[in-house]
């Protein structure tokens, strides 16, 4: 019998790189409870250097597509958060934290942050905002104002403008993977998706699927008609009219397009808590297994990469892939943590 054992994040040591770095991304995320703050701030009274500091690409992840700020703009955040009031956290049991040491701790985190290009505290400070968010593994479907419901995969992000003036575009910014029903408006405005890769998606009202990771985009539409362009400048120049049931996928690092005619069910089944799979390479299923559940998979030949696989598990249930993977194959597939590597028998 295959059997894998996870280890709690209770058995983790308190100071262990790999869980710092994860509180560091969730305070990024506004998402640590009071005792992971205190956490950070205790790791932080004692680091003497940056090692543990997530990398710029592993907030960026988390947080989505986020601005740069200028330089005014940055200082008066942060004048803003390394004043008293902001840095005083109360328990029940403790006094708030004003001593003159959180000074320095506040500037060595924030510095990091601004350090990075990321204009997180931008949206602490701006209630016009809303960034909508998913762990790994985690899906979420989210209502907008206008009632276009976005359903969020896995490790990805949204971010919306909650005040967007009644006559002009609905836009909203995405990082990972999300499936639409735009809402059609009395006034045809139209709904723009940005994504990381200066492409944009551009509908009235219709159904489809965006996926934009790594180094690549993709687009599937299932009802409707949407226009797809690479940037607002050249828009006119370059741009492709899409129909149900075809994919447009772009890479950014040539500026490739393909447009052709797909099954829709293996881009969208797993909003529907399927993941569906024809002739997929094991390759293709790792950057799957990476980018919904954070593993990070190895092989242990290469040519096993290259094998082909056909079926459906349920989206939930990574281990069932991992098994169902192992007895199609012949592999064996061991863990560790969030690492996966698979071999031959």
């Amino acid at each position: 019998m295959w059997v894998v054992e996870v280890p709690t994040p209770n058995t983790l040591a308190l100071y262990d790189p790999n869980y710092i770095k994860s509180l560091f991304i969730k305070f990024c995320a506004d998402e640590c409870t009071l005792e992971e703050v205190e956490t950070i701030i205790d790791y932080l009274k004692t680091a003497d250097d940056e090692k543990d500091f997530p990398q710029v690409e592993e907030v960026k992840a988390k947080l989505g597509m986020l601005p740069q700020l200028d330089e005014q703009r940055s200082n008066d955040i942060f004048s803003q958060i390394i004043s008293r009031d902001a840095l005083s956290i109360t328990t029940p049991h403790r006094q708030p934290l004003i001593a003159s040491w959180v000074w320095k701790v506040a500037a060595t985190f924030i510095g990091f942050l601004f350090l990075a290009g990321i204009g997180w505290w931008y949206y602490i400070y701006d209630s016009s905002i809303t960034l909508h968010t998913t762990a790994f593994g985690e899906v979420k479907t989210v209502t907008l104002s206008d009632g276009t419901k976005v359903m969020l995969n896995a490790n990805s992000a949204l971010r919306v403008s909650t005040d967007t003036p009644k006559d002009s575009m609905r836009s909203v910014w995405l990082e990972g993977e999300a499936f639409f029903s735009v809402t059609h408006t009395q006034d045809n405005r139209k709904f723009i998706v940005h994504t990381a890769h200066d492409l944009q998606v551009e509908v009235l009202g219709t159904e489809f699927n965006v996926n934009s990771r790594d180094e690549k985009a993709t687009v599937v539409l299932n009802s409707g008609q949407v226009k797809v362009y690479l940037s607002e400048s050249d828009q006119e120049q370059s741009q492709w009219v899409m129909k149900p049931g075809e994919l447009i996928e772009y890479e950014a690092d040539n500026q490739r397009i393909d447009q052709k005619e797909v099954d829709t069910l293996l881009y969208t089944s797993w909003r529907n808590n399927l993941l569906v799979f024809k002739d997929t390479s094991l390759e293709e299923i790792a950057h799957l297994m990476g980018d919904n559940y954070g593993y990070e998979v190895q092989f242990g030949r290469d040519s096993l990469a290259q094998l082909l696989f056909t079926g459906s598990v349920p989206a939930d249930q990574s281990e069932l892939l991992l098994q169902t993977l192992s007895i199609s194959f012949d592999l064996n597939i061991t863990r560790d943590e969030q690492k996966i590597i698979i071999d031959s028998r």
